[in-house]
């Protein structure tokens, strides 16, 4: 008696596996189908991002910096991605305060993917626009650079101190006041025109020998 009423239970709980296993498959797929998906999923390969950062045909250097920036280059845009407070305190023309923690909001999408800007990424140093960049670019997003040197750097070395007729990014200043230096030749009175001061002799030192030794 006690062996039939084992099998009994035993067929019971055989009866019962199909039914449970095919359950179980179920919420398994629900599962799969309700699970929220990445909303950020990197379309490039690692192999292919270390190329595109190796490359460095996504930094807008020095001169291209001033050509887009003393010549209004309405195709370029500047992103600044420090903090509002920085932001406030002083930022290149025209451009978009997006503070970096906030680079992958949807508000901002429409911005930072697109066909019709170039986007121009800058924080206080370079750097901290590269991390941004390596992101958006990992995710597909277009026309997006970093600003060699950052902020801070462009604004001191080329903003503030590079004069366009020289062609060089260190600016030179008058070392002369050139108000008084024609008041006091031609442009002056005529009084002063008229005084000429004796020349100043000069006095030839004799050559020193040349010391035996040394290099």
């Amino acid at each position: 008696m006690e062996n039939n009423g084992y099998s009994l239970e035993s067929k019971k709980i055989s009866n019962k596996l199909p039914t449970i296993g095919v359950i179980f498959i179920l919420i398994i797929i629900i599962g799969f189908l309700t699970m929220e998906r990445p909303k950020h999923v990197y379309r490039l390969t690692t192999d292919e991002m270390l190329s595109k950062t190796m490359a460095h045909d996504y930094i807008i250097r020095f001169d291209k910096f001033f050509d887009i920036y003393y010549n209004h280059d309405s195709l370029y845009r500047f992103i600044d991605l420090r903090s509002a407070h920085d932001y406030q305190i002083g930022h290149l023309p025209g451009a978009i305060n997006i503070p970096l923690a906030k680079i992958l909001d949807d508000e901002y999408k429409e911005i930072v993917n697109q066909d019709k800007k170039i986007n121009v990424f800058y924080y206080s140093d370079q750097c901290g626009a590269c991390g941004p960049w390596m992101i958006l670019t990992q995710l597909g997003y277009k026309n997006n650079y970093v600003l060699a040197g950052g902020y801070d750097y462009v604004t001191e070395h080329i903003i503030n101190e590079y004069s366009p007729m020289l062609g060089d990014y260190s600016a030179e200043k008058a070392k002369y006041n050139f108000k008084e230096v024609i008041n006091s030749t031609a442009g002056g009175s005529s009084a002063a025109s008229s005084e000429v001061s004796a020349p100043v002799p000069v006095i030839k030192k004799k050559p020193k020998q040349e010391e035996e030794g040394g290099c």
